[in-house]
């Protein structure tokens, strides 16, 4: 079985990752930590086992920490959600700085997908607002055994999760098992997402990549409630729409700032342009306002 999916980066050139300990080409998404099988290892007891993850969305590469106990630092900020890298950027992980370089990088372009990538899933499908994270990694067997990210696959699949008495791991559902067969006996390199619909929200797990028969799976929940799509047909440019969408997330000016990668006058900008489509002079009654709209 040869699982490698690959991910070019922007305009077809890699980009790479570069640290004391030589130099990383991004080709498909990078994972960062203690372990000696991550991509980068990290050897350092701050570092978790899997620590954090690089990987291409809209013609971008990404960081994002993995839940970590130390988090993410990038150009001295901690994250709190997923980052766009930028040619030049530091990132620190415990004592070990890296440098991200993308020399054929493009203009940024912000999508709407990232409005819907960068949410973690919550204990259960019903619980309040999602944190803003692009993904949590299970790692599992081409069985379906629940090999590293129990805590993850909780989230996701709850109850539907099985485990017979004396077994080690936890397996996953039987839709998602039959997904994972389908991977391993195509033996394709590019394989679709699989997604599941449960409660108002979408599951989706992608492969990153298989590794000594062992999948690595990355798995993000997409709200069917509030979407940028549906606040697009109020009116709002996409811009607008990813901006009023983390402002619904409860994110304030600075942290979607961050998130999108513009600056913070920017975003303020896109405000003063929501609240007049919206007929509104604050938040609060933006978010009112849409919800009412949208019948959320």
């Amino acid at each position: 079985m040869v699982c490698m999916p690959v991910n070019a980066g922007p305009n077809g050139q890699p980009a790479c990752l570069k640290w004391s300990g030589g130099v990383h080409t991004l080709a498909a998404p990078c994972f960062i930590g203690r372990r000696s099988d991550n991509d980068i290892p990290i050897n350092n007891v701050q570092a978790s086992r899997r620590h954090a993850v690089l990987m291409n969305l809209n013609d971008g590469w990404w960081i994002n920490d993995l839940g970590s106990r130390n988090g993410v630092v990038v150009n001295g900020l901690r994250l709190n959600s997923a980052r766009r890298l930028r040619d030049g950027d530091e990132i620190r992980i415990a004592s070990q700085r890296l440098t991200f370089y993308n020399a054929a990088q493009s203009a940024p372009h912000h999508s709407s997908i990232m409005g819907k990538t960068t949410e973690l899933a919550p204990r259960t499908l019903s619980d309040a607002p999602l944190a803003a994270a692009a993904c949590e990694l299970l790692i599992v067997s081409e069985k379906g055994e629940v090999l590293e990210g129990d805590k993850a696959a909780h989230w996701f699949f709850g109850k539907t999760l099985e485990r017979t008495p004396g077994a080690p791991h936890y397996f996953l559902p039987p839709p998602v098992r039959q997904w994972l067969q389908q991977l391993a006996d195509e033996n394709e390199k590019i394989f679709p997402p699989l997604e599941m619909e449960q409660e108002g929200y979408r599951i989706v797990l992608s492969l990153a990549r298989c590794k000594d028969d062992r999948f690595y799976l990355l798995g993000r929940v997409e709200s069917f409630k509030i979407s940028t799509e549906h606040l697009q047909s109020l009116g709002l440019t996409e811009r607008e729409a990813e901006v009023m969408y983390w402002v619904c997330e409860g994110k304030n000016n600075p942290e979607i700032a961050q998130i999108l990668d513009v600056t913070l006058h920017t975003v303020n900008r896109h405000n003063e342009h929501i609240f007049k489509k919206l007929a509104v002079d604050n938040r609060h009654k933006a978010i009112k306002t849409v919800k009412e709209r949208l019948g959320t």
